[in-house]
């Protein structure tokens, strides 16, 4: 009996020693390099945004962040990586929409939302549609007037299976009416845009970041954006709803831990990442770069990906048998 009182009170004061000591490893973090890593290619939304803020955090947080490009499966290869990454705080990983919360829904996956950690949301980029500058339709209308009178003639670009781009091509063919279209997927946004710049397809679904550079340069016109509202970089340009079609999509962009990074970590982060996000240095960046700053903190990012699943769980059961 008196062993198993000493053995319970070694217990008892190793677990009084080991708190003080976690709270001590909290606040010593980062006291090596951070890993963030990102699913898509160099050049991208993603990669350049992170490229773009991982200095100015840095700054912040007194330590170093390395960017690492995991491309390949829409995403799959980085979320499953941050899933299996060790909670302790060194490990991020950008958990962009719709993949990260769509992905498990449409196939079987070795990641679920329940093994994030969510950081922060930093860009909200909505989707448009897009034709060729010289393409015979000037208006949206025009458009969906030539898809229903030309049941899957009209050829409409993605940047991949069930990413943002797809979703928005679905979306905009169920908010008008059911149109029957030719969607063609690529791989990635630029090879998309290129199809429509050298007139391979009619039009595509594009974030608004990614195509206003060919707006700007004359080559393309933008007939309507995705977003609740319209785009600051994107003025003149209506968006759907203003048209009359409840059609609302877009990619949102931000990072995560892995699920089990100790509270403290993640809201330190999270407010180093809103600091840098309102570093007026930065911002003439973003803005040059024509990245859409949209924070979210912990709690409010997690509550969107969830509720956002919901959404597009639901999206998917309409259409799968539809799909192309």
């Amino acid at each position: 009996m008196k062993r198993i009182v000493h053995l319970l009170c070694l217990l008892v004061a190793f677990g009084l020693i080991l708190i003080p000591v976690l709270g001590e490893a909290a606040d010593r973090w980062p006291s090596k390099p951070i890993t963030m890593i990102v699913g898509w290619g160099a050049g991208g939304g993603s990669d350049v945004t992170a490229r773009m803020l991982a200095p100015y955090v840095e700054e912040i947080i007194g330590g170093k962040i390395i960017v690492v490009n995991k491309p390949g499966a829409s995403g799959e290869l980085s979320f499953t990586e941050l899933a299996r990454a060790k909670p302790d705080g060194y490990t991020i990983a950008w958990t962009n929409t719709p993949e990260s919360v769509l992905l498990p829904v449409v196939r079987e996956t070795q990641f679920e939302l329940e093994d994030f950690a969510m950081i922060a949301n930093i860009i909200d980029d909505p989707g448009v549609i897009a034709v060729r500058s010289d393409s015979p339709f000037q208006t949206l209308d025009d458009l969906i007037a030539y898809a229903k009178e030309n049941p899957g003639k009209l050829t409409i670009g993605d940047a991949g299976i069930w990413g943002d781009d797809y979703i928005a091509v679905l979306l905009f063919c169920k908010g008008a009416g059911g149109l029957k279209v030719n969607q063609v997927s690529f791989d990635g946004g630029g090879p998309n845009i290129v199809a429509l710049l050298g007139g391979h397809i009619d039009a595509c679904a594009v974030n608004a970041s990614e195509i206003k550079p060919h707006e700007e340069a004359g080559k393309v016109r933008v007939l309507a954006v995705m977003g609740d509202e319209r785009c600051h970089i994107l003025p003149d340009v209506p968006t759907f709803r203003e048209l009359g079609y409840d059609v609302v999509s877009g990619s949102a962009r931000g990072i995560s831990f892995p699920a089990g990074t100790p509270k403290e970590i993640v809201d330190k982060m999270a407010n180093a990442v809103k600091e840098a996000l309102e570093n007026p240095e930065f911002l003439e960046k973003a803005k040059a770069a024509n990245l859409l700053i949209k924070y979210m903190g912990p709690e409010e990012y997690t509550e969107y990906l969830y509720g956002l699943r919901d959404v597009l769980t639901e999206l998917y059961h309409e259409v799968a048998e539809i799909a192309p």
